[in-house]
């Protein structure tokens, strides 16, 4: 099967969106295969879908919600249209709504609106706790250290599993404005330790501002493939806009071979 893609690189966390149509039962194996490429240096797949109306959808490769992904497809459909609009309306897997992307082609940024955290629970492993974020299509457990073993990753995310069943779980390893991040996708039981990861740093700005009442919060958290900004606006205790933004690059359109 020939496949028209285009690989995005927002901060590092690659993403590589399928322009072709394909069958949703088969996103699984096409990601995954895709992913295998090394020569794309794929952290992650989205499916950009045509719908009847004319307008796209983006489904990320497990249903899940990706914040680097959703920024990226608005920096696409911005690239690809003739204005080159400056604020794109995107419809995504993993939200209930439309999201707006603030694209910026001079200087190649772009900054998405994110959904807010449903809660925050708290999980436990070995005595310790660990706060959760927990989105819709994604939950989140920050971990304020340096990054640990793969064996402790494994056994966070089973216990995340078994507290919030959900598409996708995050593992944000923060040392004060410094985040290492570890995705699970569930469908497709991949786990990357990312360069970057937009929810995940959403995450971490609501985990930092959770004992604030009032205010506005901007978090710089600079992970493996760049920096990613976080922003976060609270009332009277309660979350009530999530935004998030850095550099966004995306390629040609090339073409690729799979089985």
């Amino acid at each position: 099967m020939e496949l028209k893609i285009r690989v995005a690189n927002p901060a590092g966390n690659v993403t590589i969106f399928v322009m072709s149509p394909a069958k949703r039962e088969d996103y699984p194996a096409i990601s995954r295969e895709l992913l295998c490429m090394e020569e794309l240096h794929g952290e992650q797949v989205g499916f950009v879908e045509k719908m009847q109306d004319g307008s796209f959808h983006m489904q990320m490769m497990g249903g899940e919600f990706c914040g680097n992904a959703t920024r990226s497809f608005g920096y696409l459909l911005s690239m690809l249209s003739e204005e080159k609009a400056e604020d794109v309306w995107v419809d995504v897997s993993g939200s209930q709504k439309k999201l707006k992307v603030a694209v910026d082609m001079e200087k190649g940024t772009a900054r998405t609106e994110m959904p807010l955290p449903m809660e925050i629970k708290e999980i436990s492993v070995k005595e310790e706790k660990y706060s959760m974020v927990v989105f819709e299509g994604i939950c989140h457990i920050i971990v304020n250290s340096a990054p640990k073993a793969q064996e402790f990753v494994d056994e966070l995310i089973e216990k995340a599993k078994r507290v919030c069943p959900c598409d996708a779980y995050g593992v944000m390893f923060l040392e004060e404005s410094k985040m290492t991040p570890v995705v699970y996708v569930e469908s497709t039981t991949s786990m990357v330790w990312e360069s970057s990861c937009g929810s995940g740093s959403m995450g971490a700005a609501v985990y930092l501002s959770k004992d604030a009442d009032t205010g506005e919060f901007v978090y710089e958290l600079h992970q493996p493939g760049g920096m990613i900004e976080a922003y976060v606006k609270k009332e009277n205790g309660k979350v009530f806009s999530c935004k998030m933004g850095g550099p966004v690059t995306i390629s040609e359109e090339m073409k690729v071979d799979i089985k």
